[in-house]
C-alpha cells in the first residue's frame, strides 16, 4: 500500500487508499464468514463510506473473489479492479474437502500444505513464511472451513461479461492455487482487461511487493489518463 501511494505521489496524483479486514481475518477474525457475496456487501459498504466514489478495488485470492462478487453486483461503484492470484471459479470438490481437513486435523496440521500452494519457497525460514503461519495459527478451524466453502460455492465465470470496468489481472507464473489460466480467463472474458505476469507464486503482494505495486499504479494511472 506504501508503496503504491508513493509511486502516484511521485507521477503527481492523489488517491485515497484504504485497507480492511475481510470477515474472519484480522480484527475481524470473531466474524462468521457465510457467503463470498456476504464478503462483497461488507465491502461495498465500506465503499459507500469513502469521500471518492466510484472505486479502484485491488484483491488477492479470497479477496479477489470479492472484488468481482462486488462489481459484478454493483458496477456503478466500482472504478476498476486489479485481481491477483484469484479465480472465477475454485474447484468446489477441492475446497470442500480442504475445509474438512481443517475441522477434523485441525488448522495446524494444514500449515505445511498450504505454504505448498502459496509460496515459491515453502522452506524458507523468511519474514514471509513466518508471516503465514502466525496468521495461520491465529485462525480457527470454523473460520478456516467458512472460508473455503465460501469460495467453493464461488462461480461467476458466466457472469464476467457483464463486468464492464476495466479489469488488471496480475497472474503468478509459479502459482497452483490460481494458475495463470485463471487470471487469463478474467482477462479475456471482462469488456476491458488485461493480463501481466510476475515471477511468484500465489501470495504475489508478498513475494513481490515492488513488481505489484508498479502494475498497480500503472494500471490506475492508465485508467485516470495520465500513461
Amino acid at each position: 500500500m506504501h508503496e503504491i501511494a508513493g509511486r502516484l505521489s511521485r507521477a503527481g496524483q492523489s488517491f485515497t487508499l484504504a485497507a480492511y479486514d475481510l470477515r474472519g481475518h484480522g480484527a475481524a477474525a470473531g466474524e462468521s464468514i457465510l457467503s463470498i457475496d456476504q464478503l462483497a456487501h461488507d465491502l461495498l459498504t465500506i465503499c459507500a463510506h469513502l469521500t471518492t466514489n466510484p472505486v479502484h478495488v485491488v484483491g488477492l485470492s479470497l479477496g479477489g473473489a470479492v472484488a468481482q462478487a462486488a462489481a459484478l453486483d454493483s458496477p456503478d461503484r466500482i472504478a476498476s479492479l486489479a485481481l491477483l492470484g484469484t479465480s472465477s471459479r475454485f474447484p468446489r470438490t477441492a475446497m470442500y474437502e480442504r475445509a474438512a481437513q481443517g475441522k477434523v486435523n485441525g488448522v495446524a496440521g494444514q500449515v505445511d500444505n498450504t505454504l505448498a500452494r502459496w509460496v515459491s519457497d515453502p522452506a524458507a525460514d523468511d519474514e514471509v513464511n513466518g508471516y503465514i503461519q502466525n496468521a495461520l495459527a491465529q485462525t480457527t478451524p470454523e473460520r478456516w472451513a467458512q472460508t473455503w466453502e465460501a469460495l467453493g460455492r464461488f462461480d461467476v465465470v458466466d457472469l464476467l461479461p457483464g463486468l464492464h470496468c476495466p479489469v488488471l489481472a496480475l497472474a503468478g507464473t509459479r502459482d497452483v492455487a490460481s494458475p495463470p489460466e485463471a487470471l487469463e480467463l478474467i482477462a479475456k472474458s471482462v469488456r476491458d482487461g488485461s493480463v501481466e505476469y510476475l515471477d511468484a507464486a500465489h501470495l504475489s503482494a508478498l513475494e513481490r511487493p515492488s513488481e505489484v505495486a508498479f502494475h498497480v499504479t500503472n494500471h490506475l494511472l492508465r485508467i485516470s489518463g495520465h500513461v
